[in-house]
């Protein structure tokens, strides 16, 4: 199952985040360090963060990339290529900042119901990807 999520940002590069839930995964060191390593060598990623609970629950990886350069789908199938397709994304949650000139956006079609679009004109806000990534440090 794969949801996607636009957020506006008024300044910088965009970037995507996604993350993926991954069946498979026993141990943070061993499969959480090969998953990590795994996506970390895909070109246009920027990050890679691994959040292990448990080995009787879905584990996941969150990955920061240039969408200019690389896919979700180019993520999976890094993961599926590790250790002879031992790692399984069950779903992809991505979401997608798009820079906005500062108006209002038009009312989302039915078909665009998950996608998220908002800005204020004169109000900066931090990178949502910069805040997952101090929350996920702490």
């Amino acid at each position: 199952m794969r949801t996607e999520k636009e957020v506006a940002i008024t300044s910088g590069t965009p970037v995507a985040t996604a993350d993926l839930s991954i069946d498979g995964m026993t141990c943070a060191m061993g499969c959480g360090g090969a998953i990590k390593s795994a996506l970390a060598k895909v070109p246009g990623v920027n990050a890679t963060t691994i959040d292990f609970q448990s080995a009787d629950q879905a584990n996941h990886a969150v990955v920061t990339y240039d969408p200019t350069k690389v896919s979700d789908a180019d993520l999976i199938k890094a993961v599926h290529a590790i250790h002879g397709g031992q790692y399984k994304v069950a779903t992809v949650g991505v979401t997608k900042e798009v820079l906005s000139s500062g108006q209002v956006a038009p009312p989302a079609k039915e078909e665009e119901e998950d996608k998220v679009s908002a800005s204020l004109p004169d109000v900066v806000f931090p990178s949502v990807v910069a805040l997952l990534s101090r929350l996920l440090r702490v």
